[in-house]
């Protein structure tokens, strides 16, 4: 299999309900408290990146289903690098469970934090046969200990946009991020349909209740029935800030380059960056499925347009909600507007149905392409436009266009901005007060060789 033929995070699923189903009806919540005050984070957690040999992974379970403070922005000391992963598709960073440290997906569209743990058990994505535990490419596995303990009557159990699935059990751990530790309620995955990168052991999931995945019972064969509920839990970051142990905002800043650390997860404040001008903010909406009861899930938002080689292609009177997700490697926009902004680039990217992605020159011009939040165009850089998605049967690079296809215009849909967006910006998840706040960053160069 072409790196090419696992989807990225392909628009051939994003129709599904398994993905953004249709009928979501979208509402914004007036802020919980007033914006919290920026400061530098002390709890500042790196990125960091790798490359895996079976290609592009779409793990964002976001496919299941104004004015900077003066004065007052300062770093957070709680921060943590991120590490690239997939050649800067996906980042993770170092998490403690016990006395075991392990590197962890970084997702702001799902909510579990979970580590596979040894002896788990690996299957074959595609035909569901039994193969050995290094077939599916996880780093070190949690052995379990008596730091560890597990919740009765309860499993894990989740399906990644991609396919991939995890089961297994759940319990509570003493858990380190970024310098804070909690008793954290978390999964440990005995079962996987997983292709990994050989380094990363689990996810940390920064979302909110609504999106965790444990159930009621041990047969996940019953999950989403009568007998087999969801039980909400507290995420991560969530039991942090109600501790009191963190102000209840975290914020990203994903890096271009992959030669290094490739960027910084910061819990309670800013990360170490430059930041270009000042802060938008935003609030964050709460989505509601078929009459559930309305409830914060996702970080999505509107945006109120979108603009191409400086002329609008899409004003606030369509589809204009968004999830802001880390998870996610590409921005998926309506059908009209991924079309319109493909054929700019010059010569024109091709849709491609076998690959759910557009097919570009590596050395094409891309177009300029700003996205309004709030009154306030921000910008993608032309580097992060063009993703080398790997090489093609005649030895030659293959690239895609970081933006794909997201479904119909329909305007109950939402679209996703990924991390083609995110890395041209800092961006502030507000939990307490209700907003994401985006901040233009340096317009930066890359130091590598490739457009990625």
């Amino acid at each position: 299999m072409s790196a090419l033929s696992i989807l990225l995070l392909g628009a051939s699923l994003f129709g599904s309900s398994v993905i953004v189903a249709s009928g979501f009806s979208i509402s914004a919540t007036s802020a919980s408290q007033e914006a919290s005050e920026l400061t530098l984070s002390s709890n500042v957690l790196t990125l960091s990146r790798k490359t895996s040999a079976k290609g592009y992974n779409a793990r964002s379970a976001a496919y299941l289903l104004g004015l900077s403070r003066a004065n007052k922005i300062v770093v957070s000391n709680h921060t943590t690098v991120l590490e690239s992963l997939f050649i800067g598709e996906e980042f993770a960073t170092n998490i403690t469970f016990g006395t075991e440290i392990f590197e962890a997906i970084v997702d702001t569209g799902s909510s579990d934090t979970w580590i596979v743990e040894s002896g788990f058990s690996c299957i074959d994505l595609d035909t569901g046969a039994a193969e050995t535990e290094a077939y599916c490419e996880f780093g070190p596995t949690y052995n379990v200990t008596d730091t560890f303990s597990q919740i009765p009557d309860e499993n894990f159990n989740i399906t990644y946009g991609d396919g991939e699935f995890l089961t297994g059990i759940v319990g509570y751990e003493e858990v380190t991020l970024a310098g804070i530790t909690v008793n954290q309620t978390v999964s440990l995955v005995n079962y996987a349909a997983w292709e990994g990168d050989g380094t990363t052991s689990g996810l940390i999931g920064l979302a909110y209740p609504a999106l965790t995945s444990a159930y009621a019972g041990t047969d996940p064969t019953l999950d989403n029935s009568a007998s087999g509920e969801q039980i909400e839990y507290s995420p991560i970051f969530q039991t942090m800030y109600t501790a009191g142990l963190v102000s209840p905002l975290f914020s990203l800043a994903i890096l271009r380059d992959i030669s290094g650390d490739s960027g910084y997860l910061a819990l309670g404040g800013l990360p170490p960056v430059d930041i270009n001008g000042t802060f938008t903010s935003t609030p964050i909406l709460i989505t509601s499925i078929d009459g559930y009861l309305q409830t914060y899930d996702f970080y999505t938002i509107n945006i109120e347009g979108i603009t191409l080689n400086g002329k609008t292609v899409r004003g606030s009177s369509g589809a204009t909600q968004y999830i802001v997700d880390s998870g996610t490697t590409l921005n998926y926009f309506p059908t009209s507007i991924a079309n319109a902004i493909n054929r700019a680039f010059v010569p024109p990217a091709v849709y491609s149905d076998d690959d759910g992605a557009y097919i570009v020159s590596c050395t094409a011009t891309a177009p300029s392409l700003g996205i309004n939040i709030n009154g306030t165009i921000f910008y993608t850089n032309p580097l992060d436009m063009i993703l080398l998605a790997g090489t093609g049967e005649d030895g030659n690079d293959v690239c895609i266009s970081g933006i794909d296809d997201g479904g119909s215009d329909a305007a109950e849909d939402v679209y996703i901005l990924g991390d083609t967006f995110q890395k041209n910006v800092v961006t502030v998840f507000d939990v307490g007060a209700g907003e994401l706040q985006f901040a233009a960053r340096e317009f930066y160069e890359s130091n590598d060789p490739v457009k990625v």
